[in-house]
């Protein structure tokens, strides 16, 4: 068994490990060729995902502005099929963002690939047009003007970095460029580190631990989100000047560096923003929601908001987790309580819609399997954690939410529809493995009213230091409201308690009910058990609620 667990980091991405737990996976990768090894094969399948054929757009010879506003709609029909997939792989890249597993790119940006058609990129000006993970947001910015050539290169060891493209938008950064040596072979594996500096001399990057990514099409293209950095469009400085230098290259000492400036002013003015005041909701479970503004530029959209909830709203929940170091490269099963918010501004669900009645983006919680989540629209893009502050009634934290554009003078609606509250569980589940191929064992978890069945079970012996793994099958009806199990463990017959990652599929029944349908393995088993207890900490349970909030775009 290798250390690299890919259950394991699927519970990353939906945010389902504790806090020791995913920063010990994060070191861990840092010093692990193996792991390295294996999150690079798997973010390489990523990209190659769902994109398997390539889409050419046919262009007429007479590409007027009518079929230029007609582009957003053309040319990602790809990215049109079912939202799963490419939320699945934008929670992948997550993962490659903070490990800081960085194999290609711009410190602090993240790097997907591009594959250039020199007809329709010479007829659109862009090569954003046409490269292969655009979304409709990168494409409406360039046919806003927001995107301009660059022709700057730096030459060192025979190896040469050369800027392509750059896209200034209030929301986000990108540059297209290409790293080559003297024979014109791209160089994948390098690093260039950047500085996004002020006028003042301050470096917005500056406390950024970096999220880069390789990539494989023609060049690299490299994107940042700003709105993790800056609070409003108007918080951005007019003038700006992206630094990108680097003293080794493809293990060549030298100089690389080169500087791009940057007017964001066109870009601030394309923005609009809608604000509220005293636009509050309250829900009988005790969380408040503030909506505070929603900001429309060329490239997103994004929606602010503040939630409040009160001290009681906190659970103390006590994990077994894998936790990775220096000390432990391999992984130690450690138990610790930790203390959660019921309910975060991220657990909720909301639409917003035209005057039409047609969703034009939808927000839902991210941890959600895709058989489940009703998101649109949305663009999953970093955000930086920050501590609660106290007021009056409870703890208030401030939480953005990110879209594709929505563009022109129109009516809008928001309404919240769903929020979704953590709750404690203790339910026991006595197994014995060896029984479970011959009938499975059916349980009921007479608190919450949800069934599981275990059946399958499987160990496989440890090789050298690596130790055993065991997976079995679970089915599941979970009760009335439920759409969650988190934190799931297992103790053996001696009372040692082991990390199970879960991975499911999730459908509703008729009557609503959520049916799940998977594996759960249990890593760092020395032996095979004689017994297993299988239990889970916490659930989510949905509370339907009704809020809706008018606004127009001018």
């Amino acid at each position: 068994m290798k250390c690299f667990m890919f259950n394991q980091w699927k519970l990353y991405v939906n945010d389902e490990l504790a806090p020791a737990e995913s920063k010990g996976l994060e070191q861990h990768v840092e010093n692990c060729p193996q792991c390295q090894k294996n999150l690079q094969e798997w973010g390489e399948g990523m990209q190659d995902e769902d994109f398997s054929t390539v889409l050419e757009a046919p262009v007429p010879d007479t590409f007027t502005d009518e079929v230029m506003d007609k582009l957003s709609d053309a040319v990602p029909a790809r990215f049109r099929r079912k939202c799963s997939s490419r939320t699945r792989r934008q929670r992948g890249w997550d993962i490659v963002k903070k490990t800081g597993l960085v194999v290609a790119g711009l410190t602090a940006l993240v790097v997907t690939g591009t594959v250039v058609s020199p007809t329709f990129a010479n007829y659109v000006n862009s090569l954003f047009q046409i490269e292969k993970d655009a979304d409709s947001g990168m494409i409406n910015a360039v046919h806003k003007g927001l995107v301009q050539k660059l022709e700057q290169k730096a030459t060192d060891q025979g190896i040469t970095v050369e800027l392509k493209e750059l896209l200034a938008d209030s929301m986000r950064i990108a540059v297209i460029y290409d790293v080559y040596d003297q024979s014109g072979k791209k160089i994948e594996n390098h690093i260039l580190n950047a500085k996004l500096m002020d006028q003042n001399g301050k470096n917005w990057f500056e406390d950024d631990e970096g999220d880069n990514w390789g990539s494989h099409g023609e060049f690299f293209i490299t994107e940042r989100y700003l709105n993790e950095i800056f609070e409003s469009s108007e918080a951005i400085p007019d003038k700006l000047t992206l630094h990108l230098e680097q003293t080794e290259i493809a293990g060549k000492t030298g100089k690389w560096s080169l500087e791009i400036p940057i007017d964001m002013k066109k870009a601030k003015e394309a923005t609009k923003t809608v604000a509220f005041k005293d636009t509050v909701f309250k829900s009988p479970q005790g969380l408040g929601i503030e909506l505070k503004n929603i900001e429309f530029s060329p490239s997103a959209t994004r929606v602010m908001l503040d939630t409040t909830f009160p001290k009681s709203a906190y659970l103390d929940v006590e994990r077994t987790s894998i936790l990775y170091d220096q000390k432990n490269p391999r992984g130690s099963i450690i138990t610790e309580k930790e203390r959660d918010p019921a309910f975060s501004g991220e657990n909720m669900m909301y639409e917003i819609t035209n005057e039409k009645g047609e969703v034009v983006a939808a927000w839902d919680m991210k941890s959600l399997d895709d058989g489940l989540d009703n998101k649109e629209n949305v663009l999953f893009t970093p955000r930086t954690e920050e501590e609660a502050e106290e007021g009056p009634e409870g703890d208030v934290l401030n939480w953005w939410h990110t879209f594709g554009p929505i563009q022109g003078e129109q009516k809008l609606k928001l309404e919240l529809q769903k929020i979704y509250e953590k709750k404690l569980a203790s339910p026991k589940f006595d197994l014995v493995p060896t029984e479970l191929d011959k009938k499975a064992a059916t349980f009921k978890d007479e608190t919450t009213g949800s069934t599981f069945t275990f059946s399958s079970f499987a160990w496989e012996p440890g090789n050298g230091e690596d130790l055993g793994e065991a997976v079995m099958t679970i089915e599941g009806t979970l009760g009335k409201g439920i759409v969650e199990n988190h934190d799931w463990f297992v103790k053996d017959e001696n009372g040692k308690a082991y990390s199970a990652g879960v991975s499911t599929e999730s459908t509703r029944d008729k009557d609503g009910r959520v049916q799940i349908k998977g594996k759960i393995t249990i890593p760092r088993l020395k032996q095979e058990p004689k017994k297993l207890t299988v239990s889970y900490a916490t659930y989510m349970v949905e509370h339907d609620v009704k809020w809706e909030v008018p606004f127009e775009i001018k």
